[in-house]
């Protein structure tokens, strides 16, 4: 509770120079929130869903292999679990396999993502960037002043309400998309 209460008077300081300046007489000081939606940008970005596609194709092998040794480990488990015939130096064997290839599993998913984190960083930094200077474009044109994540309202529960008017997510992609086209990708020869 107190620290929604915080997250609330972070939020009126950070509106109320805007305020004071209205109060003041300041010409056109007036301020305007809006809401947008940054992680739908995954998906409705077209040039960061294009990205996000190529890195998922890029490492679905290593999806594929963790997956499988995910399972292998669970098998070799399955079968220490039920067998209640093994000996104890099968018991240890077995305990040991699965042990080692639980170390192999954590290096390898830990050097996947890091991998995938990189390689997310190449592709996608450049589009952020852009993204972000058109968002401020954006928002000098319509007059918004102050712009909030959505998803981090929701996590923090700070607003208990706002007009769906305020989220800019849909018309902000839109005129993204349409200044920003994506390229078709050539058609495979044949």
């Amino acid at each position: 509770m107190k620290m929604k209460l915080l997250l609330t008077l972070a939020l009126l300081l950070m509106t109320a120079p805007g305020a004071f300046a209205q109060a003041a007489g300041g010409a056109g000081a007036k301020v305007k929130i809006a809401i947008v939606d940054v992680l739908a940008f995954r998906e409705e970005v077209l040039e960061l869903k294009a990205k996000y596609d190529k890195l998922q194709t890029e490492f679905a092998a290593k999806y594929r292999d963790l997956e499988s040794m995910q399972n292998k480990i669970a098998a070799q488990q399955k079968v220490l679990e039920e067998n209640r015939n093994l000996t104890a130096q099968q018991v240890q064997k077995l305990t040991d396999e699965i042990e080692q290839l639980k170390k192999e599993f954590n290096r390898t998913r830990e050097d996947s993502e890091s991998m995938a984190q990189k390689r997310e960083k190449e592709e996608t930094e450049a589009i952020y960037d852009k993204l972000s200077k058109f968002l401020d474009q954006y928002c000098a044109k319509n007059g918004i002043t102050t712009v909030f994540d959505a998803r981090r309202l929701q996590e923090t529960g700070v607003v208990v309400y706002a007009a769906p008017a305020a989220n800019i997510t849909k018309t902000f992609v839109s005129e993204y998309n349409k200044a920003n086209p994506v390229q078709a990708a050539a058609a495979p020869a044949k």
